[in-house]
């Protein structure tokens, strides 16, 4: 309780200011349906009592966009915070995910694994998904498979839309192509920020409709000390996390900025009252340096570049 109350409730006594839930717009997946224009992300959010806090307390801050994943182990706890949020379910968006193994069932009945896995996820959600992903592109043999279950899930009432994360231009073509499917991924989910554009794949998505969401779009912190987030920071009055924020939104993505510290977590959806000029947006795109923030976890790869 008392590192709960560190982490989420110091800020008490200078309340910040934050986005009411009436203030966030939607935006506009593949398929027509809408989802908020910012989320929480929740990778490396500890389950138990610290994630069920920290979703309660972005609730109470205006968020109701929660990106959670089976690989996340969290799914249940953010499941229960928003039952006892009292905010009606309608209201919120949960995107959840399944991570393929490269071994077993994965590699030898893609269909029925993806589609006990998404049972499974509604199961510890204690509700449908809105939208559903497919973690990463591997096993390429079991690809279209992956993608059939999902299709069979969207069509059970178990995800009102379905897409992808960590896919590149060749894996969502394949999707696409295939003869056997008939659901265009409403979504794919990358890492996204300043340092790491994803040029090709933004250009091959908005010719689709392909809705892209942003994941580690404030680069883990790496760069918040950058001159040009300083700058542009120091004229709007506002942090360089919100200023990430803000250059995500303002390129079209979804971000979904994380933090276990209400303070900032209030801050990072604060990003309406403000608008990058041309020239801002500008410098920010030059600062490409392909910084993959999730390199070592990925094996030094990039997830969109796998076979």
């Amino acid at each position: 309780t008392s590192l709960l109350s560190t982490l989420l409730l110091g800020s008490a006594l200078a309340e910040p200011e934050h986005c009411s839930a009436a203030d966030m717009p939607r935006v506009s997946l593949g398929d027509g349906n809408m989802l908020p224009a910012v989320g929480l992300g929740l990778y490396y959010t500890p389950p138990g009592a610290v994630a069920q806090e920290i979703v309660r307390e972005a609730l109470r801050l205006g968020y109701r966009h929660l990106d959670t994943a089976g690989f996340y182990e969290n799914e249940a706890d953010v499941g229960r915070a928003v039952r006892e949020s009292g905010i009606p379910r309608e209201q919120i968006h949960i995107t959840s995910k399944v991570w393929p193994e490269a071994e077993g069932r994965w590699v030898e009945d893609g269909f029925a694994a993806v589609l006990d896995a998404v049972n499974a996820s509604v199961a510890a959600l204690g509700t449908r998904a809105d939208l559903y992903l497919i973690h990463w592109p591997v096993n390429p043999d079991q690809r279209i498979e992956y993608w059939l279950a999902l299709e069979e899930a969207q069509r059970l009432g178990l995800a009102r839309s379905i897409g992808v994360s960590n896919f590149g231009v060749a894996h969502l073509q394949q999707l696409i192509d295939s003869p056997r499917t008939s659901v265009v991924p409403a979504a794919n989910e990358v890492e996204l920020h300043p340092f790491l554009r994803k040029d090709e794949l933004e250009a091959f998505c908005a010719a689709r409709g392909i809705r892209l969401i942003a994941y580690s779009p404030l680069a883990r912190a790496l760069r918040l000390d950058h001159p040009s987030l300083e700058a542009a920071a120091a004229r709007h009055g506002v942090s360089t996390a919100q200023v990430l924020v803000r250059w995500s939104v303002q390129h079209g993505y979804v971000p979904l900025p994380k933090s276990v510290r209400s303070e900032r977590v209030a801050q990072n959806v604060d990003v309406f009252g403000f608008e990058l000029s041309a020239q801002e947006m500008a410098a920010l795109d030059a600062l490409d340096e392909r910084l993959f923030t999730e390199w070592e976890e990925w094996g030094q790869l990039d997830p969109t570049a796998l076979p």
